[in-house]
């Protein structure tokens, strides 16, 4: 897998993952059923102009639009399967038996490369996930607000939880969800050293500091993956016009900043 994510970057010129999270209401549509044409014309675009490596479709904002939501995302899946690298974000997680099923759910039901997972349970519940020609993002630091009640917390000999969590991570050989709202990043890419591939979230609509991240990663470019979502997905809102080209123009202006390094 990560020599996918290597490859399919150098092709494309850039790390950007494009981020599929369906909010009727913001997509301005009645219906579930409609959520595979408004994102298909997106994401077709977006490849077509190669100006993402990798989707992520949120598993939670599928199914909560009950079947309708879990077909549209089957739909989403199906058309992109083998044409650029799907990471499901799913944040799987539990005792081993249990991690079992839902790697096989993850990655020969709904087909995915590369799924996201919770360590909190330890090694038993994360090592299902790691698959041959799969990758596992295990949580780490994450860019939500709340990671600080955890994740920021010192262990014994004063590394902080989130420190804990990347040692094992390069153990496990698996991936790392960091966030692009702390410049932890910059800590964390010096000590993996491009052991470890980052999805990296929290830039557009969280605000996340770009340039920050990819002076953090510059070393090891391909390898990683800044994830953008809400903020191409719903472009037109601030920039009005077709969504197909608001996304389009949306990406673009983040791949002027992540081309400069390639």
């Amino acid at each position: 897998m990560q020599d996918t994510l290597i490859r399919v970057a150098r092709e494309n010129k850039t790390i950007l993952c494009f981020g599929i999270d369906p909010v009727l209401e913001k997509m301005k549509v009645s219906s579930a059923k409609e959520i595979p044409n408004y994102f298909n014309e997106i994401t077709d675009r977006l490849v077509a102009e190669h100006a993402i490596s990798a989707i992520k479709p949120n598993y939670a904002y599928f199914a909560q639009y009950g079947f309708d939501g879990l077909y549209a995302l089957q739909a989403i899946m199906n058309r992109y399967k083998g044409k650029i690298p799907i990471i499901l974000d799913a944040k799987r997680g539990d005792i081993g038996k249990t991690s079992d099923a839902y790697a096989k759910e993850v990655y020969d039901f709904w087909g995915a490369d590369a799924v996201t997972i919770s360590p909190y349970m330890g090694a038993d519940s994360v090592l299902p996930f790691v698959r041959q020609g799969k990758l596992a993002y295990v949580l780490c630091k994450t860019s939500n607000q709340g990671s600080n009640d955890f994740q920021e917390l010192r262990c014994e000999g004063k590394a902080k939880v989130y420190e804990r969590v990347m040692e094992k991570i390069v153990e496990w050989k698996c991936g790392a969800v960091v966030g692009a709202t702390s410049d932890s990043i910059r800590l964390l890419a010096k000590r993996t050293n491009g052991q470890v591939p980052f999805l990296i979230p929290g830039v557009g609509s969280q605000g996340g500091d770009l340039d920050m991240v990819l002076q953090a990663i510059r070393d090891h470019l391909p390898i990683h993956r800044i994830n953008a979502s809400s903020s191409i997905s719903y472009a037109f809102e601030k920039k009005g016009g077709k969504p197909t080209d608001a996304a389009l123009a949306e990406a673009n202006e983040l791949n002027v900043s992540i081309r400069k390094y390639f």
